[in-house]
């Protein structure tokens, strides 16, 4: 179980990373709504639970060994960062529709692509997941092994999308929300940009 704790703790700090799923659930709470919110951290531990099946069939690793395979899911990753950091800096705030979510804005759609086309967290799961689940013989305990990362992931983000929904905090993010908006698609586009050079 001291082997378990430790495996929960490594998923919680790499959860805990400010990056493109904290952007993403940043920005979707804070234009839509907590239920916004709370779909997109759906669809980002949707994206993870691909990870641990990929990792466990094997799939993670034979990508990791592809470097076409790799390099073409690198730069649609970069490809999908990059164009909705454009589109967040493009976006123009409507204070009359302050939790207005655009009819083309899927939360889920985009917290699964974000995470899903980031071959960082492939190359996590090959590194550590599969060799831990490999040494674990107890059926139970790679089933719990299994869903650690991706209780871990939206158990974080629910404490994010809470904390941002409270009354005080959100009065003051909806007066500062274009800028955040700003910050949060120029983010999303340098991430981009690191993530395509590798």
């Amino acid at each position: 179980m001291t082997e378990w704790l430790i495996f929960a703790g490594i998923m919680l700090l790499g959860a805990m990373l400010p990056g493109a799923n904290t952007a993403i659930i940043l920005r979707n709470t804070l234009r839509g709504s907590r239920r916004s919110g709370f779909i997109t951290a759906l669809g980002l531990a949707t994206a993870l639970a691909i990870h641990v099946l990929l990792s466990v069939i094997g799939l993670a690793a034979l990508i990791e060994s592809t470097p076409a395979l790799y390099a073409a899911i690198r730069w649609l990753g970069s490809a999908y960062l990059i164009y909705l950091g454009i589109v967040y800096l493009a976006t123009r705030s409507d204070k009359n529709s302050d939790h207005a979510e655009s009819g083309s804005d899927n939360p889920f759609m985009a917290g699964m692509m974000v995470s899903l086309f980031n071959p960082k967290i492939l190359i996590m799961f090959v590194a550590i997941f599969s060799h831990v689940v490999a040494e674990v013989s107890s059926i139970p305990m790679q089933i719990l092994y299994c869903a650690t990362p991706v209780l871990v992931e939206f158990g974080w983000l629910s404490m994010i999308i809470l904390l941002l929904t409270r009354p005080a905090i959100q009065a003051w993010l909806q007066r500062v929300r274009t800028t955040i908006e700003r910050v949060i698609g120029g983010g999303l586009v340098l991430l981009g940009i690191k993530l395509g050079l590798g």
